[in-house]
């Protein structure tokens, strides 16, 4: 009787480690390699290339050491390491797998190993112009009565009435999005800006944002005028709508 007791429980713990040791071989696991990269010396604005995050920011524009374009990381996504601008980086790198099982998480963690060299090379001011725009934010409505789809963009005018531009709500570097729009969380009320500014526009071989082959940064806020919350929302047509958000966002 002891000696089938104790070969059933011999049995039981051959099989738990069975599925212990297949459930081991499936598990994932993080795999981390070395990478070497070029960080450009001025930022572009758009997505991560690595899903680290969901909205639209300040980039670094990287290559291998080949010239060839791998992507482009936030500001911040490489951990350990700060990006000034006007500098070309050489960098060495860790890029450590994640996890796929996490919803919307990045592809990798990246961790600076060593700043192999840094070079000043300074800010493009080639064929740069500058000019000062009544700056406001729009909400762009859908044409869709069904629908609640909607998206915000700057309209920027010129003082002189000569000139109007249509920007990403983060494509003036350097602006940010409270000098348009403030939540009062003691009145629980909003307040929205057109705001003055000098902005400097200078052209690029590449697209910096969207198809925007052009690089905006803001001089100077020069004046803030308070408008009606509801002045920003504007209605349009189907047509104008996808026209408007496929060249600001896609």
């Amino acid at each position: 009787m002891k000696q089938k007791f104790l070969i059933l429980l011999m049995m039981a713990f051959g099989l738990v480690a069975c599925v212990l040791d297949d459930e081991s071989e499936t598990k994932w696991k993080p795999k981390t390699e070395t990478w070497t990269v070029i960080i450009e010396p001025e930022y572009v604005m758009g997505y991560s290339s690595w899903g680290a995050y969901s909205s639209i920011g300040v980039q670094m524009d990287a290559f291998n050491e080949k010239g060839e374009r791998i992507g482009r990381f936030y500001s911040g996504e490489i951990k350990g390491f700060t990006f000034e601008e006007g500098y070309r980086y050489k960098l060495r790198i860790e890029a450590t797998t994640t996890d796929p099982g996490i919803m919307d998480g990045p592809a990798y963690d990246f961790q600076l190993i060593e700043v192999i060299s840094k070079e000043y090379i300074g800010i493009s001011k080639e064929g740069r112009r500058e000019v000062t725009m009544d700056v406001q934010m729009v909400l762009m409505l859908t044409p869709d009565p069904t629908s609640s789809r909607g998206f915000y963009f700057l309209s920027g005018k010129s003082v002189d009435g000569g000139e109007t531009l249509d920007m990403g709500m983060q494509e003036i570097y350097g602006a940010k999005s409270e000098m348009f729009c403030k939540y009062g969380w003691c009145t629980d009320e909003i307040h929205r800006y057109i705001c003055r500014m000098r902005l400097s526009i200078t052209p690029s071989d590449e697209p910096v944002f969207a198809k925007h082959n052009y690089r905006i940064r803001l001089e100077e806020l020069i004046s803030q005028r308070e408008i009606a919350d509801d002045s920003c929302a504007v209605a349009t047509s189907k047509e104008e709508y996808e026209s408007k958000e496929k060249a600001l966002y896609f």
